[in-house]
């Protein structure tokens, strides 16, 4: 049996010493609390689940009785309980009888504390929220959304001087939280607010280059400490089949001496086919994997040793390195993209490409999958094959 009550969190003060009243959920051996938006001055105004020594006293408790008993007739309706965990149980009090007039915050915030989402991708939804938010408010109800709006906010968007893939991705994320809202039964549209309304296209990212190029990097003579590490990286990523950065920052060397086996980050919640990569290390990086790398076996390049430092660390110095070189849209991305095109350029199956990029590949997209599979003896062939390309 469920249990709710009014109750004041010492531990869980706000600023100025301030305190917001609870409602407690005790069930199955645990408590957990739905926060309401009553604060008081002091825990001392609480006592005995009720607001005293303050002259909105009453209002405040008749608030709070009202809360409780729209918890408890939410409660009672639900057939079976024992089977919930708290955690659940206070999610269905939370949303009881808020099926409509839902805003798109509170959309936006269930969305958010719900679906899976890896730290990365959450990061931008919560700045492509504060985008949006920005131009329709928080207080817009999901149910008034309509094709007025998407033409709207993407017109915002481009004024802002946004590209097309950013503005592409402010409103597919858009059109993610209509979808979950649609889902939910919180909202139904007679006319979708997207329908009629084309997304802008992704925008190509041309940024492979010439063998000759990779060369004119390699053989780059410079006493700059910066430019020298930047150098290196980039080569390295070239060398080990075009691997990600967030990927080369995770392996441990002292434990993969002679072959690399990693599984992509970016495909490994998905990827049916390919789920990892495996291929010997060429002696070209085990060079540069030696200047570099730390007790720990991982590379130790730069002051700032986790992702988003690198990211500084390589917007900084990759420009440094083109202007160096002489070479138009440099990027450390362009290790990844120059492989692969140099790889199929020398005729290597594009099946093996995959593996040593570590694409996602279902067994839907083409039935020979089902027969075939590329193996590690094959990526580190193809993999020598295009350094020796280089030479």
């Amino acid at each position: 049996m469920a249990l709710l009550n009014a109750v004041v969190l010492q531990s869980k003060e706000v600023k100025g010493g301030r305190n917001k009243v609870r409602i407690s959920v005790a069930h199955n051996g645990e408590t957990r609390y739905i926060v309401t938006d009553i604060i008081l001055n002091s825990s001392k105004e609480f006592k005995n689940g009720a607001v005293v020594k303050r002259p909105d006293a009453t209002i405040l408790n008749v608030k709070i009785r009202g809360l409780l008993q729209r918890y408890q007739l939410a409660l009672d309706e639900l057939d079976y309980i024992e089977g919930l965990t708290c955690p659940e149980l206070l999610f269905q009090l939370k949303n009881a009888g808020n099926y409509k007039h839902r805003t798109l915050k509170s959309i936006y915030e269930e969305y958010m504390e719900n679906a899976h989402i890896k730290p990365g991708t959450a990061d931008k939804y919560r700045n492509n929220w504060r985008v949006i938010s920005h131009h329709l408010g928080e207080k817009l109800l999901a149910e008034h959304v309509n094709h007025g709006t998407i033409l709207g906010l993407d017109k915002y968007l481009r004024n802002r001087g946004l590209k097309l893939t950013t503005v592409r991705n402010y409103l597919v994320f858009f059109m993610v939280l209509l979808n979950y809202a649609k889902r939910c039964g919180y909202v139904q549209y007679r006319v979708n607010p997207f329908f009629g309304y084309k997304l802008p296209g992704m925008e190509v990212r041309e940024s492979w280059i010439s063998v000759e190029e990779v060369r004119r990097i390699r053989d780059l003579k410079t006493t700059k400490p910066n430019i020298k590490k930047c150098r290196d990286l980039f080569m390295l990523s070239y060398y080990l089949g075009g691997i990600n950065m967030t990927d080369l920052l995770d392996i441990d060397f002292n434990l993969q001496k002679n072959v690399i086996h990693y599984v992509r980050k970016k495909t490994e919640a998905r990827s049916k086919l390919n789920k990892f990569v495996e291929f010997s290390i060429p002696d070209e990086a085990k060079a540069i994997i030696a200047k570099y790398k730390g007790p720990d076996g991982r590379l130790a390049v730069t002051r700032y040793q986790r992702k988003d430092g690198m990211h500084c660390f390589f917007d900084t110095n990759m420009k440094k390195l083109a202007a160096l070189t002489d070479i138009k849209g440099l990027i450390y991305y362009s290790a990844r993209k120059s492989f692969s095109q140099h790889a199929f350029d020398l005729g290597i199956s594009t099946s093996v490409i995959d593996y040593i990029l570590g694409h996602r590949v279902d067994k839907g997209s083409t039935s020979l999958y089902n027969y075939i599979s590329v193996t590690p003896e094959m990526a580190t062939e193809a993999v020598r094959k295009v350094l020796d390309n280089l030479k």
